[in-house]
């Protein structure tokens, strides 16, 4: 499913940003935005593993910073810029890149090994994942992480996990 063309909720503090030029720069910006975590929202926190994969709330924010900046830096004319946001109960990873022309998609039947399934994957691990274009020549690619449930509150049965959702299950 392509993310819907919305924008990410309002009133959220910037609590970082990193500009990229290329996929080398990556590695860096997962190390920052992993230092900046958790910030002053919950949902932000490493804490216990949840649902999503058996990730906790920091590894699922780092691994879809990484897919939706690589997409970016891929996909979209640099330099790319990577934001996290957050109001204390939400938070936000914003990636604006320069292309606005061309939309968020995410690809129909190819094979887990043949890529273009970053998307996908922040949308199995993300609460939800949005787009929107702005007047200045940008798009922002955007995923929203609440505050986790308690472990009690796990996913429904039959839920799928990440790699289930990567793999298409």
């Amino acid at each position: 499913m392509t993310p819907v063309e919305a924008s990410p909720p309002g009133r959220l503090a910037v609590v970082g940003t990193w500009t990229l030029r290329s996929v080398d720069e990556l590695a860096d910006v997962r190390a920052e935005l992993e230092s900046r975590l958790p910030c002053a929202c919950p949902a932000a926190r490493g804490g216990p593993t949840d649902a999503a994969g058996g990730l906790s709330g920091r590894q699922r924010m780092v691994l879809v910073a990484s897919e939706l900046v690589a997409n970016a830096l891929e996909h979209a004319r640099p330099p790319v810029t990577a934001r996290l946001l957050c109001d204390g109960d939400v938070a936000v990873l914003d990636v604006v890149d320069h292309s606005p022309e061309a939309p968020p998609v995410v690809p129909l039947g190819r094979e887990p090994g043949e890529g273009g399934h970053g998307l996908r994957l922040a949308q199995a691990v993300a609460d939800s994942v949005g787009w929107y274009r702005t007047g200045h020549g940008e798009k922002h690619v955007w995923a929203r992480f609440v505050t986790p449930a308690p472990a009690s509150a796990a996913a429904p049965a039959g839920g799928a996990t990440a790699g289930e959702a990567y793999r298409g299950a």
